[in-house]
């Protein structure tokens, strides 16, 4: 690895920080703010930044607490971005761990532009709101690739937070999809017969979708709850309103299970007399696949430090990380921040992202994407090698 020669460096450099990248964590975590709320968090992550030099270009793309941040050396060279987030979810918080890997990024970030007057290049911190999927328009990193905030970079480096270490883990492509039946009110002991029930409308596309769950590849998933039902038992519901959340292995995929999703609509539409309008999440996540040839620097990295690790694993949840491993070479690692066992969205995770073992995972994906970043400026076949991957199975 070529990058050895600065791994002590990168190491000493973080750990000096880590006093101020632990107390800047800590406060996001103690002021959980939900997406396109996250005022706090992007101020203090873009203050910081600023104070080291960065250019920082806050409310991009009409989205208030989003931002880039660009630091540039002069010399020639790789441009690498760093992607942030920083959301927390609904009544518990800090759960998913955003408030410590938007901080790795941050301090990896300064680290590596450190290095820029040796080795060139430049180094971009995105700051992304609205990743939980809890929020309308959330997904934005999709709208930064549709928008071409991507475009120029040569790769990419985020972290999240895990029970256990995790390289390179393939999640699933998603969306939301949002039903509303209507029908015909009349009194249910009256001239029922003139009624047109929107709840049974609602429960048959439920059931038709539970009928085909045989025909569904193992990795499709779907998910619903009744957001309306109906106002009072004693009248036939006109209205009912569903959600379900959808994912599959590939957006490909995805679209054979929502279009499995509109037939069910439509089916229970016909038996019922009702009408149905449909309504998808503006910003779907792609299916999401970390670039190998960067992995295996990370790899190197951890067996270097005793750290243990998963080469490989994949899951079913959705990360519009997913979407920039379609723009460009992309390294989007888990690493352990909590006791074995614990599990995202939970009070027991939250608590982890809140802790002394919660911020060692924060300084431990900071190191490592930065040294894997450091590699990648240095090392013109690992570029080549992570682009010819990405463009064969990504492109």
């Amino acid at each position: 690895m070529l990058a050895e020669k600065y791994v002590q460096r990168i190491t000493d450099e973080l750990n000096a920080r880590r006093d101020e990248l632990t107390v800047m964590s800590r406060t996001i975590w103690e002021n959980p703010e939900l997406g396109h709320q996250e005022y706090k968090a992007s101020q203090l992550l873009t203050d910081m930044l600023s104070a080291n030099g960065f250019e920082v270009e806050k409310g991009i793309l009409g989205m208030e607490t989003a931002f880039s941040a660009v630091k540039r050396s002069g010399k020639p060279g790789p441009t690498i971005a760093y992607v942030a987030e920083y959301d927390a979810l609904p009544r518990i918080g800090h759960a998913c761990g955003h408030n410590l890997f938007c901080c790795s990024a941050v301090g990896g970030a300064i680290v590596l532009s450190h290095l820029q007057e040796e080795l060139g290049g430049e180094v971009r911190v995105i700051g992304s709101p609205a990743e939980e999927g809890t929020v309308p328009n959330y997904g934005t990193k999709a709208v930064m690739v549709n928008e071409g905030i991507f475009d120029d970079v040569d790769c990419v480096f985020t972290a999240h937070g895990e029970c256990e270490t995790v390289i390179e883990r393939n999640l699933v492509a998603a969306t939301t999809v949002q039903l509303h039946f209507k029908g015909y009110g009349v009194h249910a002991g009256g001239d029922q017969v003139q009624g047109k029930n929107a709840l049974t409308a609602g429960m048959l596309c439920i059931n038709n979708m539970n009928a085909i769950r045989q025909q569904n590849r193992p990795c499709d998933v779907v998910n619903s709850i009744v957001t309306d039902g109906g106002l009072v038992s004693n009248t036939i519901p006109d209205s009912c309103g569903l959600e379900f959340s959808v994912r599959s292995d590939t957006s490909e995929h995805l679209e054979r299970v929502i279009n499995n999703l509109r037939n069910s609509a439509e089916a229970a539409c016909l038996v019922t007399g009702c009408t149905y309008e449909w309504e998808i999440v503006k910003n779907p996540m792609r299916d999401t696949k970390s670039n190998h040839q960067l992995g295996l620097v990370l790899g190197e990295y951890l067996d270097s430090i005793g750290e243990s690790y998963v080469k490989t694993d994949s899951r079913n949840f959705a990360w519009d990380v997913g979407d920039i491993t379609y723009a460009c070479p992309t390294l989007g690692s888990y690493f352990k921040m909590g006791p074995e066992g614990i599990v995202c969205h939970t009070e027991p995770f939250r608590e982890a992202a809140g802790s002394e073992m919660g911020f060692d995972g924060m300084m431990l994906a900071a190191k490592g994407m930065t040294v894997v970043a450091c590699e990648y400026l240095m090392n013109p076949e690992l570029r080549e090698a992570a682009w010819k991957e990405f463009e064969q199975t990504r492109k």
